[in-house]
């Protein structure tokens, strides 16, 4: 190939390649070297300190002049061959090169791992590589285990006090070396609203929520941080919620935080956000959540009038400054809350370079494939996006314990690549407590330390899954034995991960109420979520689309009761294997034992990791098979399923004993995430978030089962049977309607349940709703209500069947819970007849709004934040139409 390059520069170069040696290899870039090439430079340099060579190793893009002698020996990349570099040595002189400065990076990161593992230059060198995953990201939170910012979620201002590793530079260079070593090119950052955190808004100085200290003080370290990580070939995304603003500018305005609706006022800030991010921070990519905040059907005008237009303008702004076209930066849009696919049909016209990003296996990690539902949402997703990016989120049934089977990851990284997903984004184990792990020891682990084979298994595998898996296998038992001494200690721990990998991901999906992070998994489950899963309002897509075909636990027992055949995975069948497992990995884990000569303390915390999760799996064992005898019964009435219910209810108990004994030492608490937004098994608290605070209420569980079987099978007082609880009203919190939207009223029978003539009246409710103090809408209202609440409070929602379908309500966000199924009944005959459930979800003290859309639902009133809601019950054994009773009543 020819090039046509400046004499002058074609002579420096051919000088420099004439220079004598000097008893040791030299590193040569090109003259126009970018940070990324130098940096890539001298991680060779580093790798070839002190080795004796004559060699001159050449470290630069594929059309650099540097390379122009050599170029009849050096292959040509494909077109768009991004971050692909080849290695090659021609006599004494040896390649680096790169399509782009990533590739060259890489290039250089590869050759020197080799110089490093035979501590001497390669004799002979020809190779190529390339990523297959485009975007390979980790995510840390800018954001806490508690909501402590004026009560308002996602939102925490930047700093030292909250996020002190943000401002400590010897971190950053630790994690982002870590990163580039394995290979990761992107790194996302959660938070709420960062604007007001990392820019200074002249046009609204109102908006400003801290000191301007501080505040140069977070520009200053988010430049240097963003250039550390450019210079790795780490492209960093700042995130953001829709619809958040300052708090300071919403005070100064009069409106909430969050605005479940847009408005001008909000759009023209979020627009000039945005456009001043894109201007200050150019190499910076920004991505966002639609919903959670706004309702789900405003996405796609919130995209096209605020978010578009303002990334438009800070390019304008940009292209000003530098004074030529400027590239579009991607936008990412999470499909989370929101009409994804109406949102890329109406943006895609209007900006060109927009990516996706959706959750794999929800908020937990349940398999290594997806189907169904899910995977159509993807494959949607694949074809109206640039990449589509899959997420890796929260890995809810795994915490606290460690996670590390390499196979498991390599294997859904496969599958990424058959769905055509270019993209994966990966949170940490413990994302809410970053960058702590939960362990209980002193100092506290960093979590790119303990949690090392997480972060490693899918940066190897995000860049190449194809790898020979047995390979693999000799691959990571050296990894791991290079940390603990041996290589048989090494083999057995590999083992004792493998078996252990798969525990909590296949048991959930079979027993389990959602793979949201309203549940967590490792403190356990009630009887009733394991025998009446749909009152607690699971996710379908739980075992739908993120789990193989397989049943649930009623239509097991259904089709056991009937004499059906079964599909698929069954709970039962699952828990057996997954105790199974867990029994070989404590095996392996302990053989592994006299063969740790190094790190004797992580051994014993993965060991104890280990016993722990046998422990669990041995408690949901036992504690499905009880959930099946009770259900049983209820279709039969046998009292020696009870019986048989008692002992493998006791058995549960003892197993999570002993999980008490072991774990609960180990930890500071389970779950990172320490809000009610927890609700499985018991709400979350701090008080809520420990081994030993769920062991009462499963002791207390027994007890009530053992007092309640007794009536159950004729043993007790009978007439206590046929007599509900004694239910009080349920408290209410005081709030405030502003005038334009909505009308209150009280919630009792003969209510109408909407503002407008002949709306459907309340024929009856559950008597702990009457006399609360509602808020009814008009139909063809199209403004969202605007309140006042006096304190902390869960707003009460039932959803009325409308022409249009559902109502906007997602319950994908997990901050809707059911509080009360069937609960109002309205008047009327068909569908307009059927029983409404009550949804609940937390709401901050002070001005608040709420948009569900229009006629699709009705506010019943507000409840103390803290309030615990328990449906009332019928104490009877008779179902209705055919179906089996509901048995919660024996547990509660």
């Amino acid at each position: 190939m020819k090039l046509c390059i400046p004499r002058a520069t074609a002579c420096l170069v051919l000088a420099a390649l004439a220079l004598p040696a000097f008893g040791r290899p030299r590193v040569i870039t090109g003259t126009d070297a970018t940070p990324r090439e130098r940096f890539a430079a001298e991680r060779i340099r580093t790798a070839v300190a002190g080795l004796p060579g004559a060699e001159r190793i050449l470290v630069a893009q594929r059309t650099d002049a540097l390379l122009k002698p050599y170029d009849k020996d050096l292959n040509q990349f494909w077109p768009d061959a991004k971050e692909a570099f080849l290695l090659k040595r021609l006599g004494s002189t040896i390649v680096v090169s790169g399509y782009d400065s990533s590739g060259t990076l890489y290039g250089a990161l590869e050759l020197a791992q080799r110089i490093s593992e035979a501590q001497a230059l390669p004799a002979s060198l020809d190779f190529e590589d390339h990523p297959q995953l485009k975007l390979r990201a980790t995510a840390i939170g800018i954001q806490k285990p508690e909501i402590t910012y004026e009560g308002a979620e996602y939102d925490y201002p930047l700093t030292q006090k909250d996020f002190g590793w943000f401002y400590d530079k010897a971190w950053w260079t630790r994690y982002l070396d870590t990163l580039v070593n394995e290979r990761y090119n992107a790194l996302y950052l959660w938070n709420g609203h960062p604007f007001t955190s990392l820019l200074k808004l002249p046009k609204y100085p109102e908006a400003q929520e801290l000191p301007t200290a501080q505040l140069d003080q977070n520009i200053a370290m988010f430049q240097w941080v963003t250039a550390e990580a450019d210079k790795r070939g780490i492209w960093v995304l700042q995130g953001f919620y829709n619809i958040h603003l300052s708090h300071t500018f919403a005070r100064a305005h009069g409106v909430p935080y969050h605005l479940s609706a847009p408005s001008p006022l909000s759009a023209e800030y979020t627009r000039y956000c945005l456009s001043e991010f894109i201007r200050t921070y150019p190499n910076v990519g920004i991505f966002m959540t639609l919903g959670e905040a706004m309702g789900p059907h405003y996405g796609p005008q919130w995209m096209t009038d605020a978010i578009i237009p303002g990334v438009k303008d800070g390019l304008a702004e940009l292209e000003k400054e530098v004074g030529h076209p400027v590239t579009p930066p991607p936008i990412v849009v999470r499909a989370h809350a929101t009409d994804i696919d109406k949102v890329m049909e109406v943006s895609n016209p209007l900006y060109p370079n927009i990516d996706t990003m959706f959750k794999w296996n929800g908020e937990s990690l349940t398999w290594t494939n997806v189907r169904g539902p899910v995977r159509a949402q993807f494959e949607r997703l694949v074809a109206s996006s640039q990449i589509t990016v899959a997420n890796i989120h929260l890995l809810s049934n795994l915490e606290p314990f460690r996670w590390g089977d390499p196979d498991f990851v390599r294997q859904t990284v496969l599958n990424f690549e058959r769905i055509g997903i270019g993209g994966m984004h990966i949170y940490p184990l413990r994302y809410w407590d970053w960058p702590v792990s939960g362990d209980n020891t002193t100092p506290l682990l960093d979590q790119t330390d303990r949690d090392w084979i997480w972060f490693a298994s899918w940066g190897r595998y995000a860049w190449n899954p194809h790898l020979d898996p047995k390979k693999e296998h000799v691959y990571w038992a050296h990894q791991i034995g290079d940390r603990f001494g041996s290589n048989d200690a090494g083999e057995h721990l590999l083992n004792a991960f493998e078996d252990a990998g798969p525990c909590a991901p296949a048991l959930l999906p079979r027993i389990g109420v959602t793979e949201g992070n309203r549940q967590v998994f490792s403190l356990g489950m009630t009887m009733p979520q394991l025998i009446d899963a749909a009152r607690y309002g699971p996710a379908q897509t739980l075992w739908t689309g993120d789990a193989p075909d397989g049943e649930r636990l009623d239509e097991y027992v259904a089709n056991e009761v009937n004499h059906k055949p079964h599909h698929g995975q069954t709970p039962l069948g699952i828990a057996d294997q997954a105790v199974d497992w867990s029994t070989k990995a404590v095996t392996e884990a302990e053989a592994a034992g006299p063969s740790v000569t190094k790190d004797r303390a992580e051994y014993e915390r993965i060991l104890n990791d280990l016993r722990s999760i046998h422990a669990l799996m041995l408690y949901y064992q036992a504690k499905t098979k009880a959930a099946e005898q009770v259900m049983f019964f209820g279709y039969d009435h046998d009292g020696a399923h009870l019986k048989a219910a008692e002992t493998l209810l006791s058995t549960s108990v003892d197993h999570f004993r002993e999980l008490v004994k072991l774990a609960d030492p180990a930890y500071r608490s389970v779950a990172g995430m320490q809000t009610s937004q927890r609700q499985i098994p018991v709400r979350g608290a701090a008080n809520t978030n420990h081994f030993r605070d769920l062991l009462p209420v499963y002791e207390r569980e027994l007890e009530t089962f053992r007092e309640r079987m007794k009536m159950a099978t004729g043993d007790g007082d009978a007439q206590a049977m046929a007599v509900e609880q004694n239910i009080k009203p349920l408290p209410q919190v005081a709030f405030t309607l502003a005038p334009g939207a909505g009308e209150t009223f009280t919630v009792n029978k003969d209510a109408g349940l909407l503002n407008m003539t002949g709306s459907p009246a309340i024929a009856d409710l559950a008597p702990e709703l009457a006399g609360l103090k509602g808020i009814r809408v008009d139909p063809k209202q199209d403004a969202p209500l605007h309140f006042t609440l006096s304190k902390p409070a869960q707003v009460l929602v039932a959803l009325l069947p409308n022409k249009r379908g559902t109502a906007n309500l997602s319950s994908a966000t997990e901050q809707w819970n059911i509080l009360l199924p069937g609960a109002i009944v309205p008047g009327g005959t068909g569908s307009r007849a059927v029983p409404l459930t009550v949804w609940a979800k937390p709401m901050a003290a002070g001005e608040n709004d709420l948009d569900l859309g229009q006629g699709t639902y009705v506010v019943l009133g507000f409840i103390p934040e803290d309030a615990h809601v328990t449906p009332h019950m019928s104490m009877n054994l008779k179902g209705s139409n055919g179906a089996p009773p509901n048995l919660d009543w024996l547990f509660e």
